[in-house]
């Protein structure tokens, strides 16, 4: 576990509140998941081992983006393509430009979408993600002043 610094807990605080209406795929969904993309990155096909936690259950939207993490919003990815190159870039440019031939780009959006479409998308609502996010940011104010009440006894 990272250390406990105000940015960290902050980003945890936020993360917590938002998995109350928005919850992660659990590991019975991971499972599943695995299963569907044949253990290999839905983006370029790199083979993947659980054993070695290789995977990365991404989302197809981000988070940042308002994307949810609904199971139909997530994929297997590799470590490259999620940290490194996918980023908050729109998963299907991405595709095309992780796959400049066609017929695999074709594919493997083939693939996604009909992983998209084997869920239910009772997705959260736009309204409902904006009010957590807004009490998120109450919580990380009281927080903050909280933070500076605790530098100034460190002080004393």
């Amino acid at each position: 576990m990272p250390a406990q610094k105000p940015g960290y807990v902050k980003n945890m605080i936020k993360r917590s509140l938002r998995e109350v209406v928005d919850p992660s795929p659990t590991e019975k969904d991971e499972q599943r998941i695995w299963a569907f993309f044949n253990s290999e990155c839905a983006y370029c096909g790199k083979r993947l081992s659980k054993a070695r936690k290789e995977g990365h259950i991404d989302h197809l939207v981000s988070s940042a983006l308002d994307g949810t993490n609904h199971i139909s919003n997530r994929v297997l990815s590799c470590a490259t393509c999620n940290e490194k190159e996918k980023l908050d870039m729109p998963w299907e440019k991405f595709l095309t430009q992780k796959n400049p031939d066609k017929i695999t780009a074709s594919r493997r959006r083939g693939k996604i979408l009909e992983w998209q479409g084997m869920h239910n998308k009772t997705i959260v609502k736009k309204e409902t993600l904006d009010k957590i996010r807004s009490l998120g940011n109450e919580v990380v104010e009281f927080y903050d002043e909280k933070v500076r009440l605790a530098r100034k006894l460190r002080n004393l």
